[in-house]
């Protein structure tokens, strides 16, 4: 029986290499640059990789500017030049994109390489297994997030029904106030008693900033079971404030995310974009990145 590998912790450099790789590979969809290609890219250009996707683009806007007899940056001579000191493998992926048909979703993400950008947005995600839920900066093409706890891959709760710190805007009284809340659940406004509906829920490294002359008020919704119930609650409604969710001994997850289906050409949704919201980037890709070598480890065990 062979010995298990000695289990070690991932490095700095690893993390920093990992998350330009996943960059790389978001920023054209996953689909002309497989990992192994993109891994073997960073570690020759030092984890640069704005600068391998502006070489990309660079090769691949040059054949388009042949093709259509414009008369490019480089004169022949030079062209010819740059062609020799060419990266093979760029100059395989830059090939590749430019047989992609020109449709809407090819032309953004052409201009957002350009532009090395990675168009995302805050999600909400939820495990129904580990009764958790936690904030997520992931790709608008793939929201997806892994469970820190059970490792289950799971897609974006609908914006309909997400939950937590909501901002309302009441049409009787021109309040704005924030409260516990969730999409479609009516609760009254603080200042006038009526009753209102939330127009989004905040994640949470953007409800810091106050409302202004915002003064906090005790949570109280028209909820049948909330702790400070309100009049007129609505009945067969749920408080989702983390009190009354304790009080009433009920799960903390409200709306369950649905567990992902591959299509093959996801990207690990934590890149190095912005923030994971549940904690530091970093730490998430570290976690990532053990369980990769955790499971290597497991296979050399026979």
């Amino acid at each position: 029986m062979a010995s298990p590998i000695m289990h070690q912790d991932v490095g700095e450099d690893e993390i920093e290499l990992e998350k330009n790789i996943r960059r790389l590979r978001e920023t054209f969809h996953a689909r002309v640059i497989p990992k192994p290609v993109a891994d073997s890219l960073m570690r020759r250009y030092d984890s640069d990789c704005n600068l391998v996707v502006q070489e990309i683009m660079r090769l691949r806007d040059q054949v388009d500017d042949a093709e259509l007899g414009a008369e490019g940056p480089l004169t022949n001579d030079a062209q010819d030049s740059s062609e020799d000191n060419d990266d093979h493998d760029i100059q395989e992926i830059a090939d590749r994109l430019r047989i992609l048909p020109l449709t809407e979703k090819n032309l953004r993400m052409f201009d957002s390489a350009r532009c090395s950008k990675i168009p995302g947005s805050p999600r909400l995600f939820a495990c129904p297994c580990c009764d958790r839920s936690w904030w997520r900066e992931v790709p608008e093409r793939k929201k997806v997030s892994r469970c820190r706890g059970c490792k289950i891959k799971y897609d974006a709760v609908p914006r309909d029904q997400e939950w937590g710190l909501a901002e309302y805007n009441c049409q009787y009284c021109n309040n704005f106030f924030r409260s516990f809340g969730q999409m479609g659940l009516p609760a009254p406004c603080y200042r006038c008693r009526n009753v209102v509906l939330p127009n989004i829920i905040i994640p949470p490294q953007q409800n810091r900033t106050p409302l202004r002359n915002e003064r906090r008020s005790d949570h109280g919704c028209c909820a049948e079971d909330c702790y400070n119930r309100q009049e007129p609650y609505v009945p067969g409604t749920h408080c989702i404030h983390p009190r009354t969710r304790k009080m009433r001994e009920l799960p903390k997850v409200l709306c369950p995310s649905g567990q992902h289906e591959s299509t093959g050409s996801t990207v690990a949704s934590c890149i190095s974009q912005g923030s994971s919201m549940e904690c530091d980037v970093e730490v998430i890709i570290q976690e990532d990145l053990k369980v990769i070598l955790e499971e290597d480890e497991a296979q050399c065990v026979t």
